[in-house]
């Protein structure tokens, strides 16, 4: 797949949380991180400040406040070449990966993929999918086309942590797995659901 053809795979601009699932730092980025950090600082000023606290405690509290928000604007930044490295990725597969916004976003929890000719059996891809996670594993197959479960909890508490784990799990997925697999059973494409 050409380069081209993969900066057509993926959305033209990646928003705020698209950058943050590209890297394990985004997290830090996430703004109900940034904003409950914040606050702890925040009440630690304001505490120093009814206490009578010397002004030297008091200056550093203030200055604590803002890290949260500075660390977040750097890593924002550091992750605006996401989108280069995402689809850099996607242009070196020998097959299309479609849908990839979907992951990017926080979706999707299958991994459809079509063969070109017979899938592999369903026990020999469970083995393959049981050496990366156990929670991956092989939900249905039909003729040519095998649905793999990415086996990725969304946590209610930081979604941006599992929205990271669900990217690099398919990155591992079509790696170790689908790319190795694709030189025995020719694969025509992938498509995240």
């Amino acid at each position: 797949m050409t380069e081209a053809e993969a900066n057509e795979l993926v959305a033209g601009r990646f928003s705020r949380m698209m950058n943050a699932t590209t890297s394990p730092a985004g997290v830090a980025a996430d703004p109900p991180i940034v904003a409950v950090a914040t606050a702890v600082f925040l009440l630690a000023y304001l505490a120093a400040r009814q206490s009578d606290a010397s002004p030297l405690v008091q200056n550093a509290l203030l200055v604590l406040v803002a890290v949260p928000i500075a660390v977040a604007i750097v890593i924002a930044i550091a992750l605006l070449g996401a989108r280069r490295r995402v689809v850099t990725w996607l242009a070196a597969q020998p097959f299309p990966i479609e849908n990839m916004n979907a992951v990017l976003n926080g979706l999707g929890d299958c991994l459809e993929v079509t063969f070109k000719g017979p899938p592999p059996e369903t026990p020999a891809l469970n083995a393959k999918l049981d050496a990366i996670h156990t929670d991956c594993f092989v939900a249905d197959s039909k003729e040519q086309i095998v649905l793999m479960k990415i086996g990725v909890v969304d946590d209610k508490r930081n979604p941006a942590a599992s929205n990271h784990r669900r990217y690099r799990r398919v990155m591992e997925m079509v790696e170790r797995m689908l790319v190795p697999l694709h030189a025995e059973h020719p694969i025509e494409t992938v498509r995240v659901r």
